[in-house]
């Protein structure tokens, strides 16, 4: 006979494995028929005491994340440096062309349509600022086997983190995530990018995400949020980077969550970058982005430095 695993108590479970002892209570609850008459009596409302006793945790969702949470989980922070000798670089890739649909010239003036006639003080107008720009980026990186895409507000179930003061967990809504991956495969992420996202291992290829988080003004004020969320995310799809950006579209912060083996983390963040008033900053900013979707997962910096 195998060996019996020790017992533990429930206030022994990492936080991993309540997240995966939470997700496989409620798969096995959800293929039940609780009006079947062979069930064992109480077994509902076991589990369901059970699911009680796991999520008896202090819950907050991304929006209410502050730097204090964050030093609580133990996820410090620290900047990246733009590595001045590759801007030309950088800017270059921002403005290279390819059979796109959004060229260059298009994108520029679509930017100053929106402008002239949309009132960006509003998140939502915002937004139609962001989606131009991502748009510009997805059409020069799709030609091939390999596509980008978008998926707005795409939601992070709850994810327990473990502190000194005991269990905490955290959930909310990404704004935006842009998520690579073999072309075959676009028309099922697209329909379906929850279940798509969620078995990962039914996609044969490299896939990879990048969380973006709207902010209407003060980007910095969100990076919080935006470490909360990646912090999850990593933690969901049992990854060590995952890349971000905050932005209101008009301003743009880059950034590296890397995960700890411990649980604990660290997020790195650029200054912020301005399309500006005459799209100076355009290019830099369109660079940047294509270079932080084709390095979603990866903590080795082309165009930045940590010193």
């Amino acid at each position: 006979m195998p060996p019996i695993s020790k017992r533990r108590k429930l206030s022994d479970l990492t936080a991993g494995d309540t997240n995966e002892l939470l997700q496989n209570l409620e798969e096995f609850r959800s293929n039940l028929d609780e009006g079947d008459e062979d069930l064992p009596a109480g077994l509902i409302d076991g589990l369901q005491e059970l699911r009680n006793k796991l999520e008896d945790v202090k819950h907050t969702s991304f929006s209410r994340v502050d730097p204090i949470t964050l030093v609580s989980l133990g996820i410090s922070s620290g900047p990246l440096f733009l590595i001045s000798d590759k801007r030309q670089e950088v800017e270059n890739l921002g403005l290279a062309e390819t059979s796109a649909y959004l060229s260059i010239d298009t994108t520029r003036s679509l930017i100053r349509l929106v402008r002239d006639h949309v009132a960006t003080v509003t998140e939502a107008g915002c937004r139609i600022l962001i989606n131009i720009i991502l748009l510009r980026v997805v059409s020069v990186m799709c030609p091939g086997d390999t596509t980008v895409n978008i998926i707005p507000e795409f939601s992070l179930p709850r994810t327990i983190f473990k502190r000194d003061s005991g269990k905490c967990s955290f959930s909310g809504v990404v704004d935006f995530l842009v998520t690579k991956l073999p072309a075959r495969y676009t028309e099922y992420l697209l329909g379906d990018p929850a279940t798509a996202l969620a078995n990962p291992g039914y996609i044969k290829g490299p896939m990879t995400s990048n969380i973006f988080e709207a902010k209407r003004d003060n980007v910095r004020a969100a990076m919080p949020q935006a470490a909360i969320a990646a912090a999850s995310y990593c933690q969901l799809q049992d990854l060590s980077v995952v890349r971000g950006v905050v932005t209101s579209g008009e301003q743009w912060i880059f950034f590296v969550y890397e995960r700890r083996t411990d649980g604990t983390g660290l997020v790195l963040s650029s200054p912020e970058y301005s399309l500006g008033k005459n799209l100076e900053g355009l290019a830099l900013v369109l660079g940047l982005l294509r270079d932080s979707i084709d390095n979603a997962t990866s903590s080795e910096y082309a165009f930045f430095t940590t010193l």
